[in-house]
């Protein structure tokens, strides 16, 4: 039997396949996917396998018992965590999920504003591990509510600008060697 917690993360990774089926032109997604040596949540290669490549890891709120408010130590530290495990991935598109209701903590997007850094109690040096070294490429942010019953929703706080990344060839063979979980297939 499963956990609440591990079903709460494939509903998550449900609704983020759906989220990237929707906006992405025929990709290949995979789950669970081990990408160059790094475990990922979701991948997925857009244009059948042949265009960018999405990375996304997911992470779940954690919540204070008595108050039922998110524990904002925990999250600075998993932000921080997710964000110095990207730093180590080579993708074109890198996307942290964060599983909460979309009313129980207020939108992220405002990531360029150094208020969010003692706000959400981030570690120093956290806003700019957002960001890659030379310039090209934002770490987006998508929200995932799984309060709702009939499914999981994502919503994006943060959107991801495109990392340089010359993975053509990695690309490739792990189109060539892995079966996708969720094709488009005509």
């Amino acid at each position: 039997m499963i956990t609440t917690e591990e079903r709460q993360l494939g509903r998550a990774k449900n609704a983020v396949m759906f989220y990237l089926e929707r906006h992405l032109i025929v990709p290949k997604i995979y789950v669970d996917a081990n990408w160059d040596g790094h475990p990922l949540d979701i991948l997925a290669i857009d244009r059948d396998g042949v265009g960018d490549v999405h990375a996304v890891l997911i992470f779940q709120c954690k919540y204070d018992e008595g108050n039922l408010r998110r524990d904002d130590t925990h999250y600075g530290q998993a932000i921080n965590n997710l964000l110095d495990q990207f730093s180590l991935i080579e993708a074109n598109y890198k996307y942290i999920g964060i599983i909460g209701s979309f009313y129980e903590y207020p939108a992220l997007a405002p990531y360029t504003t150094l208020k969010l850094q003692s706000r959400y109690m981030a570690p120093p040096g956290t806003m700019a591990k957002f960001f890659s070294p030379d310039g090209l490429g934002v770490v987006g942010l998508l929200a995932i509510d799984d309060s709702h019953e009939d499914e999981a929703r994502v919503r994006i706080d943060r959107k991801p600008e495109r990392f340089r990344a010359k993975i053509a060839k990695l690309a490739d063979e792990y189109v060539q060697h892995h079966e996708p979980d969720w094709e488009i297939r005509a």
